[in-house]
């Protein structure tokens, strides 16, 4: 029993951790937050923001990825509309941190388009 109490704990830790940590305000977005959607770096901003769930190439093969289920965003059965790619990034659907405030409309516009860039895995 005290052996599942302390999993369960390190577990919600870690969680917790994973998540504030991915939540935080990059300096990239900063930079950027008053730049229209052509000019952000919407790669550079991924990297900062989203990669460390959901790896560089998208496919959430990291630890942070596993560990809270990331979505594989070239995953060929992971069917979004654009619009619901917004709103993810925006609202942050289950542990995924919301980006709302923290990133500017042209921002999140521009990661969304980047996410459609991801090509399946083969």
């Amino acid at each position: 029993m005290k052996k599942h109490i302390a999993l369960a704990s390190i577990a919600a830790a870690g969680l917790a951790c994973l998540v504030s940590g991915c939540a935080s305000t990059s300096p990239l977005a900063v930079q950027q937050a008053a730049l229209p959607k052509d000019k952000v770096d919407a790669p550079a901003l991924f990297v900062e923001n989203c990669a460390t769930c959901h790896g560089k190439d998208g496919r959430a093969h990291t630890f942070h990825g596993r560990l809270v289920f990331a979505q594989n965003l070239t995953d060929t059965h992971w069917h979004a509309t654009d619009a619901e790619i917004i709103d993810a990034i925006k609202t942050g659907p289950r542990v995924m941190p919301a980006f709302e405030k923290k990133l500017s409309g042209a921002e999140i516009e521009a990661l969304g388009a980047y996410v459609r860039t991801f090509k399946p895995a083969r």
